[in-house]
């Protein structure tokens, strides 16, 4: 008995072997020399794996201004996605965003094993849009290599429990690294 599966790649291999000798009875035919048949391609899988597609849409910074950083960051440091993502997700999102030494903090202070698991089994992903990139009253103004943000944004989780929508931000102190501006630190929650 022959499966579905094993018929296409049957009748693709029989298809395959049908041309190669019209080709070649072309070729002596009409003077030419015979053409070497084609090596035998294996056969393609049923279904590609393909990788699963984040939910968190981090958005491509401008590195020359300190608010597109900012607000980069915040959607990365901010967004979970523990339908496709493994707990080191956080860390390796913010990485290009970040000056080496947030970028080690970052990597350490990953959720724990069980409280991933926990948001795992719940299919929490939750996603911020950014409302508005501000200076925090008394915060030093920028400088050449320093400027500290308020992010604000508007939060949305969904868990198998239902869906929250709330409104939170983050204050950031970023640094010039060379032409870049990089987050440095995560000053208030």
């Amino acid at each position: 008995m022959i499966k579905i599966k094993d018929f296409g790649t049957r009748l693709a291999a029989l298809c395959g072997g049908i041309l190669a000798a019209a080709a070649l009875a072309a070729g002596c035919a009409g003077g030419q020399p015979a053409a070497r048949p084609a090596a035998p391609r294996p056969a393609a899988p049923a279904t590609a794996p393909v990788p699963p597609a984040s939910l968190v849409k981090v958005p491509r910074p401008d590195y020359a201004s300190p608010a597109s950083v900012a607000a980069a960051f915040y959607v990365a440091w901010a967004g979970v996605d523990a339908v496709h993502h493994g707990p080191d997700a956080l860390a390796a999102r913010c990485a290009p965003l970040s000056t080496p030494s947030l970028e080690r903090e970052l990597a350490a202070s990953q959720p724990a094993t069980a409280a991933w698991q926990e948001m795992r089994a719940s299919r929490t992903v939750s996603l911020v849009q950014v409302r508005a990139v501000t200076r925090p009253d008394g915060a030093p103004a920028a400088t050449g290599s320093a400027a500290y943000l308020s992010v604000y944004a508007t939060r949305v989780t969904v868990t198998t429990a239902g869906r929250t929508t709330g409104s939170d931000g983050i204050t950031l102190r970023l640094t010039r690294s060379g032409t870049r501006w990089l987050v440095s630190a995560v000053l208030f929650v």
